[in-house]
């Protein structure tokens, strides 16, 4: 793992005033995590890359998943072998790269009758062997009081016994962040806030594309010998900026979560439940919260921050009732959500959950790259896919093969650097700073991996980066600045949902902390109160959007910053 280099506003501004002087080898379009995965692997390999974000990095489909690296047992169902075995490998990568942000988890799935048992145990019989799973890790098949004894709050009448198996446990958009600092670190370029406006064509060929920077209000021609569509539910919407006959290719569907208090939903590891379509969905424990996901339904509305129904929230919340003893789940329970689209190729007749989650490459009339479908969990293979074609064609447009710096299997992910032990890693970390507060030192950690430690003994110099945003969260002034100046943050929504993510995981949504974050950005970017009133306004109808299926009952956070 390289050191860390910055990666901030000012060097989005440098970069942007430079992007016309010199050609890239590779134009990446779209900051999501297959877009951040294949900057990562062609700036190993040594090429000039540039990645260009028409948002914010992990702003889509990449901060909006179930948040779990998928080993493949869901594809073994499928009959899907090879994408069993990839899930498998990329998992054991993942852990070994970047083990804070792999953390395995025990799925429990109840069967309600004998013949369901007996399908668990042969599946997860095979799927252990083929997946090569230690055996520590492998699965359990438990009878109706074990499982009952593992998670009382199950309905005792639907239960006949479980299985218990792992799965990794991540956080989608600060993998998609690491991804691109480990890439910058390498020395590749990226941008946020940044659209394509339109390709660049000369002889027939993408020679590069024309940028806008929506901050600054310009527009930039950057030029590459090969460009690469990574834009996830927008893939079609840049293929099309060929011309030549293309098509549309995708079938977004839409999977929503939702965000319960870990004290209405007690449960002790993530359970399977079965939705009222004999869907399986699930309820996974996340700190103080719960999370239920997902669904799955075809979708055909605007991409940017899809809409989440009342029949999306009910779906969800009945399956948790059918599953769990608990007084029911309400509209009023719900704390949180997000709603994600995934970006799969179509298949005639297929219903949404049986559309391949297999990723497919395809090349255009002018010669843009682009690869839509695929799942998180096999992003990095995707990656190594595109870029042996990228590089492969630039090789052969200027002769030369750059010299590979490392290899995207073996070399660590920026923060990757706390060994499988997260636990022993916070332990050194509390003993060399004893003064420092643990639930802090636990959170920078957790979130940030090896770089958290970065982030401690700057507020250990310097003891006003130790200020918390509120008394009852452990966000502080230094990890804002971090996300300033390390991760290219140019929003309170970028500080708030995507770098420190308190928009998911405190049950406030990061409210009652945005007025002072909002006053450390101010300080950190030079806002004009004018733009830190705008911020902190535009932050608080983001979440009143996202809550919009509450109907008119607004949030108690949003009435009291209002008083």
């Amino acid at each position: 793992m390289r050191s860390p280099v910055e990666f901030s506003h000012r060097t989005r501004t440098r970069a942007l005033e430079t992007l016309d002087r010199e050609p890239f080898d590779l134009l990446v379009i779209g900051g999501g995590i297959t877009g951040a995965g294949i900057a990562r692997d062609a700036a190993l390999r040594g090429m000039r890359v540039l990645l260009t974000e028409r948002r914010d990095f992990a702003v889509g489909t990449s901060s909006r998943s179930s948040k779990l690296i998928h080993g493949g047992v869901r594809y073994l169902q499928q009959g899907d072998v090879g994408l069993v075995m990839e899930a498998a490998n990329e998992r054991r990568v993942l852990r070994r790269l970047v083990p804070y942000l792999a953390r395995p988890i025990q799925m429990l799935v109840p069967a309600q009758r004998r013949s369901g048992y007996a399908k668990l145990s042969a599946g997860l019989w095979t799927f252990d062997r083929m997946a090569r799973v230690s055996h520590d890790e492998r699965n359990q098949m438990l009878d109706r009081e074990e499982t009952l004894r593992l998670e009382p709050l199950l309905r005792a009448d639907n239960i006949y016994g479980a299985a218990v198996y792992y799965e990794c446990l991540t956080d989608d958009a600060r993998l998609v962040l690491e991804n691109l600092k480990s890439a910058v670190a390498f020395g590749a370029t990226a941008v946020n806030y940044a659209p394509v406006e339109r390709l660049v064509i000369e002889g027939g060929k993408v020679v590069g594309a024309v940028v806008r920077d929506v901050l600054g209000e310009r527009a930039i021609e950057a030029r590459a010998s090969v460009a690469v569509n990574a834009a996830g539910p927008w893939v079609d919407e840049v293929r099309l900026l060929q011309g030549g006959g293309e098509k549309p290719r995708l079938h977004l569907t839409k999977g929503i979560h939702l965000i319960v208090p870990r004290e209405r939903l007690p449960v002790v590891r993530s359970v399977v439940m079965t939705a009222r379509d004999k869907r399986p969905v699930f309820a996974v424990p996340r700190g103080d919260t719960v999370y239920l996901g997902t669904t799955d339904t075809n979708y055909d509305g605007q991409y940017d921050d899809p809409a989440i129904t009342r029949e999306d929230v009910q779906y969800l919340l009945d399956a948790a009732n059918d599953t769990f003893d608990v007084a029911p789940l309400g509209f009023d329970d719900v704390v949180g959500a997000w709603a994600g689209l995934r970006p799969l190729l179509h298949q005639d007749g297929k219903k949404p959950e049986e559309i391949s989650r297999k990723d497919e490459i395809m090349v255009g009339p002018a010669g843009l790259i682009s690869i839509a479908g695929g799942k998180l969990t096999t992003y990095r293979r995707m990656a190594e896919r595109v870029v042996d074609m990228a590089a492969e064609r630039a090789a052969r447009l200027d002769g030369k093969r750059p010299h590979r710096r490392g290899e995207s299997d073996s070399e660590l992910l920026c923060g990757g650097a706390t060994d499988e032990d997260l636990a022993a890693f916070i332990a050194r970390l509390r003993t060399k700073w004893p003064e420092a507060d643990a639930d802090i030192v636990e959170r920078l950690v957790g979130t940030y991996g090896s770089n958290g430690s970065r982030i401690v003994e700057g507020m250990m110099a310097d003891p006003a980066l130790g200020e918390r945003a509120v008394p009852d969260l452990a966000l502080t002034r230094g990890e804002v600045a971090y996300a300033v100046h390390d991760e290219m943050a140019m929003t309170l929504e970028d500080v708030l949902e995507r770098r420190t993510r308190l928009f998911l995981w405190d049950v406030h949504n990061g409210l009652t902390a945005a007025p002072r974050v909002a006053d450390w950005m101010a300080q950190l970017l030079g806002w004009s109160p004018d733009r830190r009133r705008a911020e902190l306004a535009a932050y608080e109808d983001h979440v009143r959007d996202v809550k919009g299926f509450l109907g008119d009952a607004e949030p108690e956070e949003l009435r009291a910053l209002r008083a």
